[in-house]
């Protein structure tokens, strides 16, 4: 690991060489890991509050990633690929989302 790259960024590049996935499609699983987590607890449950728990996680974790990120390109970089850290945060969130709005909608019908 050189002297620009992070604990976190080196955290990433070894979750890409062993993981057989581009490292975008690592944010669509975490938010979809949430929503198998909030499934299995729905079940017991019977109401939508998993969901609600799974967007609020994948939104935490989503902007503490980006944080980590912003300071990583900024100290590499020079400046924030703020697009990227868009799109990445709009990737973590998008699976509870659109679980959470399935759930409301199957709750209200």
């Amino acid at each position: 690991m050189d002297q620009q790259t992070s604990s976190y960024q080196a955290l990433k590049l070894w979750l890409a060489e062993y993981l057989p996935v581009d490292r975008d499609i690592l944010h669509v699983l975490i938010g979809l890991s949430l929503v198998i987590i909030a499934m299995f607890a729905s079940r017991k449950q019977g109401s939508i509050q998993p969901f609600f728990w799974a967007l609020v996680l994948a939104c935490v974790l989503g902007i503490g990633m980006e944080i980590l990120d912003m300071r990583d390109d900024i100290r590499a970089l020079g400046g924030w690929r703020w697009r990227a850290s868009v799109l990445d945060f709009s990737r973590t969130i998008c699976a509870p989302l659109v679980a959470l709005l399935a759930v409301l909608r199957l709750k209200r019908t």
